[in-house]
């Protein structure tokens, strides 16, 4: 796998911005410990650092705690939400419309999938079934059912998910990217997941929200990832690093590639860079 080389050089980073699974996070959700001390380094040298997840906002803070990250702004829901970690006030967020959401929920009925709703930071389901169970375990987070998922929406969901085997999202992909081209956002976080966002909703979108509002520069942001959600992030980043075992699209999208092992060791190599 590559690994940064010792003769590589960084320019001190405005932001770090990562993903959570299958970046920060291993397959079984652990943290390493070299990559708390590398977030930590980050951030005792002044350099922010912005987790940028699809997970909910009260599953991405837990993880955050064991990161030791009690203030700044945190990106969820693919970029749908930015919040503030310390409050968990939300500073941004773009929903889906509900005329979009209340057809997105009426055609996955159809086809007798699993559908997850995500409004005001609770996930809603029609019925608890094995695939609702298997998140809510995933994501520390609890299901509430309710009758109909369409009235649900009357007020606009921040996010609809889609879970099902890998296999099955293979096929299911393309076919709901193709349905909704040009009006909503549809990408694969997890091999079992679909996601289902505005069209605004993007972490590059969110990451660039955050550089006006704190003048940072996008082309002195670095943003790690794994997932095809996590593409626009690496392209819009100055320095993109996309995680070893990674898809390839997801390498090419990237600047570097590197082992989810030695993450910590490169996010400890930038605390150390210097001004240019």
């Amino acid at each position: 796998m590559t690994i940064v080389p010792d003769d590589m050089t960084f320019q001190r980073p405005d932001c770090v911005a990562s993903d959570l699974d299958g970046t920060l996070l291993t397959p079984d959700g652990r943290l390493l410990p070299t990559t708390v001390i590398g977030v930590r380094r980050l951030r005792e040298s002044g350099i922010p650092f912005v987790i940028c997840t699809g997970r909910m906002l009260c599953s991405a803070r837990r993880i955050a705690e064991q990161l030791d990250l009690t203030t700044g702004r945190i990106v969820c829901y693919q970029g749908a939400l930015v919040a503030d970690i310390a409050t968990g006030e939300w500073l941004l967020h773009r929903p889906l419309s509900t005329t979009l959401a209340s057809e997105v929920i009426q055609h996955l009925r159809e086809l007798e999938l699993q559908v997850n709703v995500y409004v005001d930071d609770r996930l809603y389901v029609e019925a608890v079934g094995e695939w609702a169970q298997r998140y809510a375990a995933y994501a520390d987070v609890q299901i509430n059912v309710v009758d109909d998922l369409i009235a649900l929406v009357r007020t606009p969901p921040t996010k609809i998910v889609v879970p099902a085997e890998p296999s099955e999202v293979d096929e299911l992909l393309p076919r709901l990217q193709a349905r909704w081209a040009g009006r909503l956002r549809v990408t694969r976080s997890l091999p079992q997941y679909v996601e289902i966002c505005d069209l605004s909703a993007t972490k590059s979108g969110a990451l660039q929200y955050l550089c006006n509002g704190s003048g940072w520069r996008r082309e002195r942001c670095v943003a790690c990832g794994d997932g095809l959600n996590d593409v626009d992030m690496l392209r819009w980043a100055g320095l993109g690093v996309a995680m070893g075992q990674a898809a390839p699209a997801v390498k090419e999208a990237a600047d570097l590639v590197i082992d989810q092992a030695d993450l910590g060791q490169f996010f400890m190599r930038l605390a150390e860079a210097r001004e240019a």
